[in-house]
């Protein structure tokens, strides 16, 4: 039995295990890995959790939908750029620019967030999310 929420690990070939997060989560620190998705379902389609790294900057977006089917998405809010409106030097997959206000410049915080999501489901705690505008 596995102690992972998630039932998808970036396509339908590669197995759900704590070893393949576990890899993940290393890639995601040494910046050795440009994006990654984990999904709630095992198609990858419902609920999921995308990562995109690139110049030593995270990107993280959580999409879901609502009871009317509408999809939603959230992006991390990091502290330290708060106010800015400026661009990231990152995007969501690799063409939408995402606010320099959500993009993680620390990938052990990044790698912390998609841990937490593979083992709850749920977004990280110790940040703040916000629906996309």
């Amino acid at each position: 039995m596995s102690n992972l929420a998630i039932q998808f690990l970036n396509d339908e070939e590669q197995p759900v295990t704590q070893e393949a997060v576990d890899e993940l989560i290393l890639q995601i620190r040494n910046a050795q890995i440009k994006s990654a998705l984990l999904a709630l379902d095992e198609y990858g389609e419902e609920d999921f959790l995308y990562v995109e790294i690139e110049n030593g900057c995270a990107a993280l977006a959580f999409n879901t939908w609502d009871e009317k089917g509408n999809a939603q998405m959230y992006q991390p809010i990091n502290p330290k750029y708060e106010k800015s409106q400026e661009d990231a030097p990152v995007n969501i997959g690799g063409q939408t620019p995402v606010l320099k206000r959500n993009m993680l410049d620390d990938l052990n915080l990044a790698a912390e967030c998609v841990l937490h999501f593979a083992k709850t489901g749920e977004l990280y705690s110790g940040l703040k999310w916000v629906e996309a505008e």
